[in-house]
Order: C-alpha cells, then sequence, then structure tokens
C-alpha cells in the first residue's frame, strides 16, 4: 500500500511527535510511506532525523505557506508591519474565491497523476490549514479507489458568522470526502460538532495518541551530557512559547513554590512563537526568579531531560486536545501535574499518574506539584502508575495499526 501523509505546519511541536512516533511504528513494512509537507516547515529535519525507518519527504511550495508569508524567513522582512499586514489581509480577502478552488484544482492533478493509494491527512487543528482541507477534498475528487482520512488535533472553534457560509461549504465538501475524520481525544473530537457540517456524520473516531517506547529508544546525541548536567530537582515544561501553553499561570504557581523548595528549578524547553519569550522573561525578572528558572530554546533530547526531571507540568489554559508530553512523561515513570483543559483530564484519566488542576487556580496548582515534592510515596506511585498506563494505551504500535486499520 502506498501511503501518502499530508500536511502544513509552521511550528517544531507536538504534530511532527505524532508523525515520528506514527511512521516508526508502522506495521506494515512492505507498505511505501510518503510524507507532503510545505517545504517552510521548521521540524523537516527532526522529523527526517528521527524517522528510522524508510519514507519518503516531498516539499511543495506556496506563497502563503512560505517561511515569508508566516514571519519565519531568515532576514526578518515577513515581521515588518506593511509586509505581515499584507500577507494577513490579501489571504483573507482571497482564500475562499481564490486559493480553496485553486489549491482543489492544482491537488486533484498532483494526486491524479501520482502514485499513492491512500491518503492521510494531518491537520494542527480545524479548520487549520486551509491546504490541509483542500487536500482532503482533491483527493476525492481525483478518483483514487478510498477517500481519505483526516486527522486534527486541536478543539474546533465556531465559525466567523461573517464568513460561515464559506466555512460551512467547505466543511461539507470535507465530511463528504473524508473516511474517516479521526482526532485524538472524545473531548476534541466532541468540539467538531460546534460546526453544522459535522453534527450528524457517522465517520468520526478516536485514536488516542502514542509514542516509541522511550526505554527502548537510544538518546539522540548530547542526551548523556544533558542529563549529567543536571544533578538538583527540577521542574519540567515542554511547549511552544504562546499564552496558551500557561507559562505566565505557571510562574505564579512557582512564586508560591520556591520559598519552601529553594533549590527547586524551573526549566521549559519549546519553540518560540512572535517573540513570546522576552515578555515572559520580564515577568521572570520582575518576580525575582530568573536565577531559578530558565527560558530554554527546543531541544532534541527531550527523553534525557524527562529522566531527570522531578515532574512534567502542563499548565495550559486553552486549546489542548491532548498534549503529548504527558505520555512521554508517563513512559518515563514521571509525574504529571496538568490544567483541566481540553482532553488532558482524560489522557491522564484516572491513572493515578498526576494531578488534574482547575486552569484558573494557580495556588492549587502549586499545592499539587508541593504534594509530589514533599511525599516519596506519592512521588513513587505516580511514577510506577504512569509507567502502567503508558504501556496499557499509549504505545505507538497500537496507535499506528488503528490508522492502518482505518485505510483497509
Amino acid at each position: 500500500m502506498n501511503v501518502c501523509v499530508y500536511t502544513e505546519n509552521h511550528l517544531k511541536g507536538g504534530v511532527d511527535t505524532f508523525l515520528i512516533n506514527l511512521m516508526n511504528a508502522w506495521p506494515n513494512s512492505t507498505d511505501s510511506l510518503t510524507l507532503l509537507c510545505n517545504a517552510s516547515h521548521p521540524g523537516l529535519e527532526t522529523i527526517s532525523q528521527k524517522v528510522r525507518v524508510t519514507f519518503s519527504i516531498r516539499k511543495y511550495r506556496r506563497l502563503y505557506a512560505s517561511k515569508l508569508a508566516a514571519g519565519q524567513d531568515r532576514w526578518g522582512i515577513g515581521r515588518i508591519f506593511i509586509i505581515r499586514a499584507f500577507f494577513v489581509l490579501s489571504y483573507r480577502l482571497i482564500q475562499y474565491p481564490i486559493l480553496f478552488p485553486w489549491y482543489v484544482g492544482t491537488l486533484f492533478f498532483h494526486f491524479r497523476k501520482s502514485e499513492y493509494e491512500r491518503l492521510i491527512v494531518v491537520n494542527g487543528g480545524y479548520p487549520a490549514s486551509l491546504l490541509c482541507r483542500s487536500a482532503i477534498v482533491a483527493w476525492n475528487l481525483s478518483g483514487k479507489p478510498k477517500r481519505g482520512v483526516l486527522n486534527f488535533h486541536n478543539s474546533v472553534p465556531k465559525a466567523n458568522t461573517r464568513i460561515n457560509y464559506f466555512e460551512n461549504l467547505i466543511d461539507v465538501l470535507v465530511s463528504r470526502s473524508s473516511l474517516y475524520i479521526v482526532s485524538v481525544t472524545q473531548n476534541c473530537l466532541d468540539s467538531i460538532s460546534e460546526r453544522p457540517a459535522f453534527q450528524s456524520i457517522q465517520n468520526l473516531r478516536v485514536i488516542h495518541n502514542g509514542i516509541e517506547d522511550p526505554l527502548n529508544v537510544e538518546l539522540s546525541g548530547g542526551g548523556d551530557d544533558e542529563e549529567l548536567k543536571y544533578r538538583e530537582p527540577f521542574l519540567l515544561m515542554l511547549a511552544t512559547y504562546e499564552p496558551r501553553k500557561g507559562l505566565l499561570f505557571l510562574l505564579d504557581a512557582f512564586q508560591i513554590i520556591h520559598p519552601m523548595f529553594p533549590n527547586l528549578i524551573l526549566r521549559v524547553y519549546g519553540y518560540d512563537v512572535e517573540n513570546q519569550k522576552k515578555s515572559i522573561q520580564a515577568k521572570i525578572d520582575d518576580l525575582g526568579l530568573s536565577s531559578y528558572v530558565e527560558l530554554n530554546d527546543f531541544t532534541h533530547n527531550t527523553q534525557a531531560l524527562l529522566r531527570k526531571a522531578k515532574i512534567l507540568v502542563a499548565p495550559s489554559q486553552e486549546h489542548e486536545s491532548f498534549n503529548l508530553t504527558i505520555i512521554e512523561a508517563m513512559a518515563n515513570g514521571v509525574p504529571v501535574v496538568v490544567t483541566d483543559v481540553g482532553g488532558m483530564p482524560e489522557v491522564l484519566g484516572n491513572s493515578g499518574a498526576g494531578f488534574i488542576s482547575h486552569r484558573n487556580d494557580s495556588a492549587e496548582f502549586a499545592a499539587n506539584i508541593v504534594s509530589i515534592l514533599e511525599s516519596t510515596t506519592i512521588e513513587s506511585s505516580m511514577r510506577r502508575k504512569g509507567r502502567q498506563t503508558y504501556e496499557r494505551h499509549y504505545k505507538a504500535d497500537k496507535m499506528a495499526s488503528s490508522y492502518r486499520a482505518l485505510l483497509e
């Protein structure tokens, strides 16, 4: 079976992890896998390095999917206000009358002459990428033997009333073109019913994300040095620097914890979004925590960090459908403290692997962290139960087999 995995992405993060684990755990070695992705995606190098099975990467180039349009070009031209405004305003004006039919038409011809037999479209959210939605429609029109599978990873907002007609039309085309529409938690899947075209369809499915067993995967280069570097206890957050991830909320909680555990360090690793790190650092300085909070760039060596971390924290404030770092922590036997946002309570569930806190209560979040730090019994129990939960529900081979079964 020749499988095309189509995506558009402009950030390193959870979608990359999903793609890496999906391909590495693909259950049939005779299948041919191709990742068709925007050339501007900053995570392509990571995917190339971490996917160990034989696969192909094919890159496409579109003006509105370029680094310039995303404000991520090497020279910073795309961040100039006039240039940024041009891309934003022009995209809004032409996305429905020009771009959508153009995307569908060009992808139709690409798929029609391609050797692909099956399609999985991986969309960071919904509606999210217009290209991803165009791809599922174009594939259906191209005469392939089966419709494609559409996967989305973040909760679905209601359509803007000013563009509701056009969005609803695309939704109808997407729903009719998809063999299955899959999301990563029931909470996330339910959110698509906010859009009328999906309220009565029967082809909705939940497939929980899974990851490879980190205890069986050799640490990437520099991992041992990363482990030896950190000997003092630390909290770990792995997330992009964007407001919805809740880092400012976490700082409020850490300010409560710090007097009780003055040697405790908070370490954050992630991809900076629109220079958010600078404003976060300003708050850290204002709180007098600059010696105890580290804001680090994205790293490949997350497993080395997790193996030394005391607790993984996920303080998200909105739009968190799954959060792969939770199962990465559980697989490594690391306790987890999360907020009750999106699908995170579903992922953690009643596993006993961590605590769930109210999204607006930084004092409760802090108290849950303290409970783990003060009790070796609680910590040991969470480490054991987290590992057991991972082995039962969140292994990559279970996830990949479920996706292939849908394609068959």
